[in-house]
């Protein structure tokens, strides 16, 4: 795609609004085509002069990094899978009281180019996650060679979110799902939530390929073509990832993060402001047993 399809491609105020308003309160990433000494391709997560993370506010923010950063020829936007109270600093970052919420997410990839198994994983995690009483929060985010099945981090309550953690939260409740699939040959699942991930914002151009990121509700799972993600006329719903029904939720991340466990990887805390939910769960069947 040549630089000047880029810049009209997110030259379009719609572009712009639905990259931002996906990106608010997020920690944002881009991917740049120039390369680095390693060989890969530059992605820019700090600001270049005040070095706080790169954040998003405005459509205009999205046209100030385009020119600044012009010589690097920036072409895809992700958003982390966290928000946070603020984003001023690093430190910011790795302060698990500062996150808000977190979005499960299960990331869906092709080993043999089949698009249409990757249609059929998507249905079946929609299908786990429907008997488990969440489908109205839940959408399907297509970007480039794979998919991402998503809820919406309004589907948990706040008090749920606070007791478990986010990062816990979401971590638990993708790989919850995961270890209920069945095999796929030529398809694999991942499970990529960790302290600084971040995924392809909706309308984001892909980082190599000549496709869009779009997004829609799983219901039309059984009508999607990868003709939808193509970069001159894409087929994109942005009611999808807004749709919610809060808490929908709780006991899914309940279960999950009694089964899976927290995040698997040290982090710097703070103090608690409640037990962890496992322990004031054992607590509650041992008063009932006594």
């Amino acid at each position: 795609m040549t630089r000047e399809l880029i810049y009209r491609h997110y030259g379009s105020e719609d572009v712009r609004r639905e990259i931002v308003e996906y990106s608010r309160n997020r920690w944002v990433a881009v991917h740049c085509e120039a390369k680095g000494d390693d060989g890969l391709q530059i992605m820019l997560r700090y600001h270049p002069i005040t070095r706080k993370p790169l954040t998003l506010s405005s459509p205009s923010d999205i046209q100030l990094i385009l020119e600044s950063a012009r010589k690097l020829r920036p072409r895809t936007f992700y958003a982390s899978a966290h928000t946070y109270r603020k984003l001023d600093s690093r430190e910011d970052l790795l302060d698990l009281s500062n996150m808000v919420s977190s979005t499960p997410t299960w990331d869906i990839d092709s080993r043999d180019g089949d698009w249409r198994k990757i249609v059929r994983k998507a249905e079946e995690i929609v299908g786990v996650l429907e008997k488990e009483g969440v489908s109205e929060s839940v959408y399907v985010k297509w970007s480039g060679r794979g998919a991402h099945v998503q809820i919406n981090p309004r589907a948990f309550s706040r008090e749920v979110m606070e007791k478990i953690g986010p990062l816990n939260l979401s971590y638990s409740v993708t790989q919850y799902v995961i270890d209920r699939l069945r095999p796929l040959e030529g398809v694999e699942v991942e499970n990529k939530i960790d302290i600084q991930r971040v995924f392809t914002c909706p309308l984001s151009i892909h980082r190599t390929l000549n496709r869009v990121a779009v997004s829609f509700r799983p219901d039309h799972l059984h009508d999607f073509h990868i003709s939808w993600t193509d970069a001159r006329d894409y087929r994109h719903d942005p009611s999808s990832w807004r749709r919610c029904r809060e808490s929908e939720g709780d006991e899914l991340a309940e279960k999950a993060f009694l089964s899976v466990g927290p995040y698997p990887y040290p982090v710097r805390r703070r103090r608690r402001k409640h037990k962890p939910l496992d322990k004031e769960i054992m607590e509650t069947f041992r008063r009932l047993g006594e």
